[in-house]
């Protein structure tokens, strides 16, 4: 049952991806990550064409309303890895932590983990939850009625998408990691690198 979840997510990926076209087209990759899922791995799925990220308005935890675009160029030079989230959310709740480790090895001028909540209740509930499992290095942000996740083609939760420094979209990937695991350093340093 949940092979055949994984197996119709990863149909749904391949078929709903983002087709903004630039210049440097390059082939599809899927690139295996540790996990906790059955069978310890999720595949990460590259975009060839790198897309541009949705001008949609989200708000910060103060209420204001932001477009990841508007982070992107308040930090030139950074990329994201940006998590789509909910409280709700068996799988999310549970890579929080590495997602957290994750931002305090590598955040700085040129990387940083952002979460977009989806959560119905608000940006409060969420917090909340980062704050009592210890989560301190995390910026949040909420997509109050999925409209943003639904443009990057979320199809499920959680779904993390990585952005270069340039504001495209590198790939995605539907489905927990261990995202302060050797794998992920090493998808991250690749990707990156060949930005």
């Amino acid at each position: 049952m949940i092979v055949a979840f994984v197996v119709l997510i990863l149909s749904g990926i391949f078929l709903l991806g983002p087709t903004d076209n630039i210049d440097d087209p390059r082939d599809v990759e899927l690139i295996s990550l540790d996990s906790s899922m059955q069978g310890g791995k999720v595949l990460f799925r590259t975009y060839p064409d790198r897309p541009a990220i949705p001008n949609i308005r989200i708000r910060d935890e103060a209420g204001n309303p932001i477009t990841l675009n508007d982070i992107v160029q308040e930090n030139p030079g950074q990329s994201l890895l940006v998590n789509f989230w909910a409280t709700w959310c068996f799988p999310c709740r549970e890579e929080m932590p590495d997602l957290d480790a994750l931002q305090t090895r590598r955040g700085g001028d040129n990387f940083r983990v952002v979460l977009i909540s989806v959560d119905r209740g608000g940006v409060k509930p969420s917090r909340m939850f980062l704050d009592k499992i210890g989560v301190k290095n995390l910026d949040l942000y909420y997509d109050e009625k999925g409209i943003l996740g639904t443009a990057m083609k979320t199809i499920g939760y959680p779904t993390t998408i990585l952005i270069n420094k340039d504001g495209r979209q590198v790939g995605l990937m539907t489905g927990s990691a261990h995202w302060n695991s050797q794998s992920a350093h090493a998808l991250i340093d690749r990707l990156l690198a060949d930005e």
